[in-house]
């Protein structure tokens, strides 16, 4: 029998197509799930389940009377709570926005999902307008791993991380604007895929991210699912003037196509990272891989442009981003600041104290990582590293003093790849001996999702897949 709770999003679509599970069967089976696993996990921060056995109901009905129903028909779906789904409060992980009416229209993300015949069953939970690498505000509750409710399940899409770690759905939506999705991923033992900045279309919006360093994004359990979320995402939409047209060739097809021979480049700090040991062990193992499957891999000692002034490039980035956040909600700032969280308040006024001289250095900086990137692509196809330095930090957050000092900072290696656009894809690799995920990090150049995800193929074909133990039976 097939285990419907850690079924892939390809399997599970599949059985449905040739009418060997059903819509209504696939709904039941994930609200019960739901209703039992996220007891512990505090993934799940909205749910209409009367009307996903409507919709279930009715798309049964569809596929019944022989009707195209999508890629995607009948696969629940779990939004992060961050974009708009239709019929559902949008609480932006914030106690300012808890109680907010229900959204009248989906994200343009959620609608090309739905329209692929996916059933938008609820949202998941994140940190204050993803201003965190752990899960928890004061409108739910923290967020927990499935491997080890004492850790984090990261951020900012720690819900739908743990959500589809834990076989309560195949498929979930993120973002990711410094690591929130491929933390998340590292962290929980799943595939997590940065895109290329403008390949998921964002909006509509009522201002554009104007940093445009963030992407929106799936959350899956395998490439081929995280290639079909893609697939069905991709493409340019008019509400994204930025946005890119969709690719040739589909992304599950290149997939069945051999990789041509990489020229690969290993780096293991960048400059400003000190790796614990089963990370770097997971990078050493991961680079045997490659290079057994006959890719040319190289070592690389480049450091970051301002790696010898860590960590102040990445204090002033996240006050640019604070600054970003804060124009966002800036009446209801000025009319209700005790309405959020006291710490992300905080956040939001060092954002008012950013000079001019600091946007200039920022920017500055960020041309600095464009033409570090472009050299480094020069001599290399994919870039390998680890994606986060450690295992899981505590569910309550990382001490940020101690990883500063330690040069374990959680965002070290990903939010370099937001500020370039490049995309990147974080894939498990095996246990640390504290029982929790290590990851690696492929990154490719410009619109070449197709290399990281044939990359990514390749690893976790040697690799398998995770299951955390306590989830890993079907209810």
């Amino acid at each position: 029998m097939t285990d419907l709770s850690f079924a892939s999003a390809t399997e599970l679509t599949a059985l449905i197509r040739r009418r060997e599970l059903s819509p209504e069967e696939l709904m039941r089976h994930t609200l019960d799930r739901i209703e039992t696993a996220d007891k512990d996990l505090n993934s799940v921060v909205a749910l209409d389940p009367e009307r996903a056995r409507a919709e279930a109901a009715a798309l049964t009905a569809r596929i019944a009377r022989g009707e195209d129903t999508g890629p995607l028909a009948g696969l629940p779906v779990l939004v992060k709570d961050l974009e708009d789904a239709l019929g559902f409060p949008t609480s932006r992980g914030t106690s300012a926005y808890r109680d907010s009416p229900p959204a009248t229209h989906d994200s343009v993300h959620v609608a090309r999902l739905r329209a692929a015949g996916a059933l938008i069953i609820g949202k998941t939970n994140l940190p204050p307008i993803g201003a965190g690498v752990h899960t928890a505000n004061n409108a739910i509750v923290i967020s927990r791993n499935p491997r080890n409710p004492e850790r984090t399940p990261g951020g900012s899409s720690g819900g739908a991380a743990a959500a589809v770690a834990a076989g309560l759905v195949a498929l979930g939506t993120a973002g990711d604007g410094g690591g929130s999705t491929r933390i998340p991923a590292a962290l929980c033992g799943i595939v997590g895929l940065k895109p290329s900045r403008g390949r998921i279309p964002q909006g509509p919006s009522r201002q554009p991210c104007w940093p445009q360093h963030a992407c929106l994004s799936g959350m899956a359990r395998t490439v081929r699912d995280t290639a079909l979320h893609l697939d069905v995402a991709a493409g340019h939409h008019v509400a994204d003037p930025n946005s890119l047209p969709a690719p040739t060739t589909p992304y599950s097809d290149s997939l069945d196509e051999p990789l041509p021979t990489l020229r690969v480049g290993v780096l293991r700090t960048l400059g400003i990272a000190t790796p614990h040991p089963e990370m770097l062990h997971a990078l050493e193992r991961t680079a045997r891989l490659l290079r057994d499957h006959g890719h040319d891999v190289q070592d690389d000692e480049s450091a970051l442009p301002g790696a010898a002034d860590f960590p102040a490039p990445f204090q002033l980035r996240q006050k640019v981003l604070a600054y970003n956040r804060l124009l966002g909600v800036l009446d209801d700032f000025r009319l209700r600041r005790g309405d959020f969280e006291p710490w992300f308040a905080n956040v939001l006024d060092e954002g008012r104290t950013l000079t001019p001289d600091e946007f200039a250095t920022y920017w500055t900086h960020r041309a600095q990582l464009n033409q570090w990137t472009a050299d480094l692509f020069e001599r290399y196809d994919l870039l390998l590293m680890p994606t986060v330095p450690t295992t899981a930090w505590p569910a309550e957050g990382p001490d940020v003093a101690t990883a500063v000092r330690e040069r374990t900072l959680p965002i070290a290696y990903t939010s370099v790849f937001n500020d370039t656009g490049h995309p990147a894809i974080s894939i498990p690799v095996g246990l640390a001996p504290d029982g929790l995920p290590c990851a690696v990090q492929l990154i490719a150049p410009h619109h070449r999702e197709d290399l990281a995800l044939g990359a990514a193929q390749v690893i976790e074909s040697a690799e398998g897949t995770l299951r955390p133990p306590a989830f890993a039976n079907p209810v």
